[in-house]
């Protein structure tokens, strides 16, 4: 038996006083509360600092190339904002997008694949992690990468874009945000099947190659040329060839969303 001193002190102890209160409705209820308001507290904190997410958003759109999160002080911000929220997968992905476009390759995959562990489910991680690999010609990796982005419910990304705050101070300066989040969805998942089918085909898989072509490509394709030549290799079973692989990773780049 213990006695009453050893009682108190392993009832008292951290974690068996959280573990035991935690089972409680009303302390469950206190502890979400008190977590709601000590996020909105740290978020109006980090907001002080903001950037310009105009700009952001004019990358968003098409307006703006990538390259100009290395001037709006973009990565401090996703920085600090993972320090005060390590588990939102929506500041890893974006300060992996910065850091890609610092040229931090290494760095901006370590962010997707963090991203990726606290969010499985949004498509814009998976496929620029996909279109990284391609570029680096690690094809068997994109095409597993990228196999996966194409097989997800592209509503969920749609539902995150919208309900993370962090996403929100990039889009809600788009004029039509709806328009553009579905239209840059549509364009990536082609863009995704585009480099897919060009991994099969540089794998010999020639067949399964012309079936996401003729699924996704003929729909309405982005990199019309690329398509054809693509479409041509597949049908007459030829090799891909370095020009072709050049040009796709010239023309497909890491995105925003």
């Amino acid at each position: 038996m213990l006695g009453l001193t050893q009682f108190i002190w392993y009832w008292m102890a951290p974690g068996n006083f959280k573990a035991v209160w935690k089972k409680n409705p009303l302390v469950a209820h206190m502890i979400k509360e008190h977590n709601i308001v000590e996020g909105k507290s740290k978020f109006v904190t980090l907001s002080y600092s903001n950037p310009n997410f105009v700009y952001f958003a004019k990358i968003v759109s098409g307006d703006l190339q990538p390259q100009i999160a290395l001037q709006a002080g973009y990565p401090a911000y996703y920085s600090e904002a993972a320090g005060l929220f390590p588990d939102n997968d929506a500041i890893h992905y974006l300060l992996g997008f910065c850091e890609y476009y610092q040229g931090d390759g290494d760095g901006a995959r370590a962010q997707y694949e963090k991203s990726v562990e606290l969010n499985p489910d949004f498509f814009w991680v998976y496929y620029n992690l996909g279109v990284m690999y391609f570029k680096r010609g690690e094809l068997l990796k994109s095409a597993l990468i990228l196999n996966k982005a194409i097989s997800l419910r592209k509503d969920r990304t749609i539902v995150d874009l919208n309900q993370n705050p962090f996403y929100w101070q990039i889009w809600h300066h788009l004029d039509n945000p709806g328009q553009i989040l579905q239209s840059n969805l549509s364009e990536g998942i082609e863009d995704a099947a585009l480099l897919l089918a060009a991994c099969l085909v540089k794998k010999g898989m020639y067949d399964q190659a012309l079936q996401i072509i003729q699924s996704v490509g003929q729909a309405n394709p982005w990199h019309g040329d690329l398509w054809r030549q693509l479409h041509q290799k597949a049908i007459n079973r030829q090799p891909l060839g370095h020009e072709l692989v050049g040009s796709l990773q010239e023309q497909v780049q890491v995105r925003l969303f």
